[in-house]
């Protein structure tokens, strides 16, 4: 996803968090409390759409990812 580096994937997986399907599942209290856990990150959920971004991927949906948020990086 846009915005989400190792560092911040390290994160989420240290969170339980290792799928875009969680993300893009996640409802207020989901991102009340995994944004609570992001220390420096805070704020980026909402901040980089993740969950809309989350929905895309989790769908294989790269034609649309691309569209709205630029080219998919390779490491992605």
């Amino acid at each position: 996803m846009k915005g989400v580096g190792p560092k911040l994937v390290t994160l989420l997986n240290g969170l339980g968090v290792n799928s875009f399907a969680q993300i893009a599942a996640w409802g207020p209290a989901d991102i009340e409390r995994v944004d609570a856990q992001l220390g420096t990150f805070k704020g980026r959920i909402t901040r980089d759409l993740w969950i809309e971004q989350a929905g895309y991927l989790s769908k294989g949906d790269i034609k649309s990812f691309e569209a709205k948020f630029g080219k998919l990086d390779s490491e992605n």
